[in-house]
């Protein structure tokens, strides 16, 4: 029996995985999708693998996007456009929306953007 819950235990606990995907949409109807993911330790973004470590820079930026989005109340009616900011981590699910305009909105992109430029440049 020992061995039993040991053995699920190892192989359930190296399958922890999380999975960010950010969609936005401006107001000219232009739609974006990225998608990081974070698997047995290895990073991807939008399925390319960026390997097992990340430059400072770059995880900082992974760290914050990993936050994710306050809550907005300004939702319903967004001139510049919207966003959806999901997140999966095992059963857990983490949904918010937002306007595509902003201080907040705008260091979350400057954090893609960075990650962009990295998985670009391997």
């Amino acid at each position: 029996m020992k061995i039993l819950f040991f053995s699920l235990l190892f192989f359930s606990s190296s399958t922890f995985a999380w999975e960010i995907t950010l969609d936005r949409t401006n107001h000219s109807g232009f739609r974006l999708v990225d998608i990081l993911k974070q698997e047995k330790g290895e990073y991807a973004f939008n399925g390319k693998k960026l390997g097992k470590t990340l430059p400072a820079e770059v995880l900082n930026s992974w760290k914050e996007i990993e936050k994710g989005p306050a809550k907005s109340s300004r939702v319903l009616f967004c001139a510049a456009g919207n966003f959806s900011f999901l997140k999966t981590d095992g059963h857990k699910k983490t949904h918010r929306e937002g306007c595509t305009e902003g201080e907040a909105y705008g260091r979350m992109i400057k954090n893609i953007d960075d990650i962009r430029t990295y998985a670009k440049g391997l």
